[in-house]
């Protein structure tokens, strides 16, 4: 979907599941992101949101969870966030699958959710 695309480049992640999976009960589901280092100190606000068919008022997400965290300097993080709901839903609706987005701002307005790498920058 041209919607879902940034400069050409996807900004959502999509998640497909084969017919073995969708009888399985979900016990436990995390997807794990990862933050790009920072050079200062910052709050980044996580934020994971469920693509939705668009409403009549233009809505095309629903938020899944957004958390707030303080980073320092140094390495990047990983960060899990808790999905089970979401994917209990996606196995109960396959057709309600449309994907997430992920998006993790620093105060600056930077995304540091590596859903897509920079060039120059390794792949997960």
């Amino acid at each position: 979907d041209l919607l879902m695309q940034v400069e050409g480049k996807p900004k959502c992640c999509f998640f497909k599941f084969s017919s073995k999976i969708q009888h399985n009960k979900v016990v436990k589901a995390q997807l794990w992101i990862y933050l790009r280092p920072v050079k200062t100190p910052t709050t980044v606000f996580v934020q994971i949101l469920r693509l939705i068919k668009p409403m009549k008022d233009g809505t095309r997400y629903t938020g899944i969870r957004s958390l707030k965290l303080d980073m320092n300097p140094g390495a990047g993080i990983w960060q899990s966030i808790d999905v089970k709901t979401v994917l209990q839903n996606w196995l109960k609706q396959p057709e309600s699958n449309l994907g997430i987005e992920i998006k993790a701002l620093d105060e600056n307005g930077h995304d540091l959710a590596v859903t897509f790498p920079r060039p120059g920058e390794d792949g997960l």
